[in-house]
């Protein structure tokens, strides 16, 4: 298919389902399901026992999602979807909770039938640049970008429907360790996805970083999802003070930045392509 032109503001496709409507925000953040609402599987009436997709029993499961510590519990079912005169069999996934607002789901690119995307904000500047990041794709993560550090990669996710950016407390200490970061400041809710909030506290770096064509003095990083060993310098705290924090179970640890619309909300697009796998990020050029 021809390549797919959508603002980056409101990147929204139509499907249908038996006919009826289903709006899908493209959001390269998401993974192999599209991420649907409560309330449009229920006006689809997708949980109906006697329904049938060609003729045969839909194929049903549930699956798992953590949210830090938050266990989002989903159920799924694969579909036929109509788009643009295709027929797409996917996986639909959703829970009792709305967690898109403007749109009945969210949907990844890669499951899109066209082999090239573009999230268009505003047209290219003289000033901007174009940073090509290579991508992988992993079926439970979604689409995937790499940012080295000296002690180890760190997944970048590009996430433009989310209004903040955000780092794990594995790529926080990542991050903090190769540009001086530290923990200041209370911590806040903020929503991390699935419609879950979770408490981040924020990391300002001596160093600006520089990913993808973004440049960035500070970030929100989720450093109560992982009781591990990641630790950051916290400049909030008092001389010789200590903090005695209570024993969990040590998450998995993933150092993951997802770069929201507060930094590409000043970039002029984002290209995805199929072949090669790839994400370019078109961004003002960094002041020096």
């Amino acid at each position: 298919m021809p390549p797919l032109v959508l603002d980056m503001a409101a990147p929204l496709v139509t499907m249908t389902i038996d006919g009826q409507p289903l709006t899908l925000r493209i959001d390269p953040a998401t993974a192999e399901h599209i991420e649907l609402n409560g309330s449009a599987a229920q006006r689809l009436d997708l949980a109906n026992p006697a329904r049938r997709v060609a003729g045969r029993p839909v194929s049903r499961g549930r699956s798992r999602t953590d949210v830090g510590k938050v266990a989002v519990r989903e159920v799924t079912a694969e579909e036929i979807l109509v788009y643009e005169g295709r027929e797409l069999l996917r996986t639909l996934a959703w829970s009792d909770r709305d967690p898109v607002a403007g749109a009945d789901g969210l949907i990844n690119p890669l499951l899109l039938p066209h082999d090239d995307v573009r999230l268009v904000h505003r047209t290219a500047a003289p000033g901007d640049v174009t940073t090509p990041m290579p991508l992988r794709w992993d079926q439970n993560r979604g689409l995937l970008a790499a940012l080295p550090t000296s002690h180890g990669d760190i997944d970048v996710v590009f996430a433009p429907a989310a209004p903040e950016t955000l780092a794990t407390a594995a790529a926080a200490s990542l991050l903090a360790q190769d540009f001086g970061g530290q923990l200041r400041g209370p911590a806040r809710q903020r929503l991390v996805s699935h419609g879950v909030s979770r408490p981040v506290r924020d990391v300002v770096f001596a160093r600006p970083v520089d990913v993808a064509g973004v440049r960035f003095g500070k970030v929100a990083a989720r450093v109560f999802d992982w009781s591990g060993k990641t630790s950051i310098p916290d400049a909030d705290l008092l001389a010789g003070e200590v903090v005695v924090a209570g024993r969990t179970d040590a998450q998995r640890q993933w150092a993951k930045l997802a770069i929201g619309s507060d930094h590409l909300g000043a970039c002029a697009e984002l290209r995805w392509t199929r072949t090669p796998l790839m994400m370019d990020v078109v961004c003002p050029r960094p002041a020096p």
